[in-house]
């Protein structure tokens, strides 16, 4: 019989090769079992926005109707600051088990793409759980400003360019949509900055402020009442809340225009797997289709707008990629 010696370098070689493939088998069983009896403990819900903003609203009522339909607890914690840079990194840093999600909205691919370092990258550093809900954008103008429609809005400031000025309150969603729509249809309008909304919303009614592209909740008593006219809604399609106010997609018909509502959503960090995933996805869009969770996305003048992980990583992706060149646009025109 022939028998082999093994060296010492063998024998380490083998226990080392055992002790990985022990410590890879082991590892993948906890992460089964953590999957399979998922959720273990209570969830971490980051709202990176201060109590009572409209987020922070939807996701209470959100995180309150998964608890009353499957008994476990949704923790609400809000991070808010620096432009809700604080909260979203809460979660980039934290692990990828499912105790940490985010309800985000636009600012999340706006604010990285304002800056040549980013803080975080939106597409590589979450997982998009789900789309859930939107908020119409109303491009309103005063009523002193003789224009009616989009039309007649292009044709005043193309033979005007300069003359015409919009209100914003800094970067976001109403900032980019405005932007967008001026490169996509050729007019030169000036940006005026705002301390906050409600000043702006002032000035257009007062006629100090031609234009203001804000949230429909906070014009829609304004055009009721006359005091602001609503020449179009930021948005693919009309707005059941606004049926008479026509959308983007409507009025302008430029190449690879596509015009975005706020919208909001819920992210976990990159590489929280899929089948937990599908579980809070499942959860989340139950609740939105509750009676209180419909009663409430009234009362925020909001609507169900649902996209599922994979649309809603490739809007993202999308959106991250045109503010990231609207960005770059402004800063070379200011060189």
């Amino acid at each position: 019989m022939i028998t082999f010696k093994s060296s010492s370098k063998q024998r380490l070689r083998v226990a080392g090769i055992a002790a990985f493939a022990a410590a890879f088998l082991l590892s993948v069983s906890s992460l089964a079992q953590a999957q399979g009896s998922y959720p273990s403990k209570p969830i971490k819900l980051v709202v990176p926005y201060s109590p009572g903003t409209g987020s922070d609203v939807l996701a209470r009522t959100v995180a309150q109707s998964i608890t009353e339909k499957t008994g476990h607890a949704i923790i609400i914690e809000n991070r808010e600051g620096a432009g809700s840079l604080i909260g979203t990194q809460v979660v980039v840093k934290s692990p990828p088990d499912g105790y940490t999600i985010m309800i985000a909205a636009n600012t999340l691919v706006i604010l990285p793409s304002q800056t040549n370092k980013p803080p975080f990258d939106p597409v590589k550093d979450f997982t998009p759980i789900v789309r859930v809900a939107a908020i119409p954008l109303v491009l309103a103008v005063t009523p002193s400003l003789k224009i009616n429609s989009i039309k007649e809005l292009v044709a005043y400031a193309k033979a005007n360019p300069g003359k015409l000025s919009y209100g914003t309150s800094g970067p976001g969603p109403a900032l980019n949509e405005m932007e967008l729509f001026k490169q996509a249809v050729g007019i030169d309008i000036v940006e005026i900055p705002y301390k906050n909304t409600a000043q702006a919303m002032t000035d257009v009614i007062g006629g100090q402020l031609p234009l203001f592209p804000a949230v429909g909740p906070l014009v829609m008593p304004h055009l009721q009442s006359g005091r602001v006219k609503g020449l179009a809604i930021f948005d693919p399609k009309r707005s059941p809340q606004m049926p008479d106010i026509p959308s983007m997609s409507e009025e302008v018909t430029a190449p690879g225009y596509v015009p975005t509502p706020v919208w909001y959503g819920f992210v976990a960090p990159a590489n929280t797997p899929p089948a937990i995933v599908a579980t809070l996805s499942t959860w989340i869009q139950d609740a939105m289709n509750s009676p209180d969770v419909k009663a409430r996305l009234v009362t925020l003048g909001a609507q169900l707008s649902s996209a599922n992980s994979a649309q809603f990583a490739a809007d993202i992706k999308n959106e991250y990629e045109k503010s990231s060149v609207l960005a770059a646009k402004k800063a070379a025109a200011t060189k």
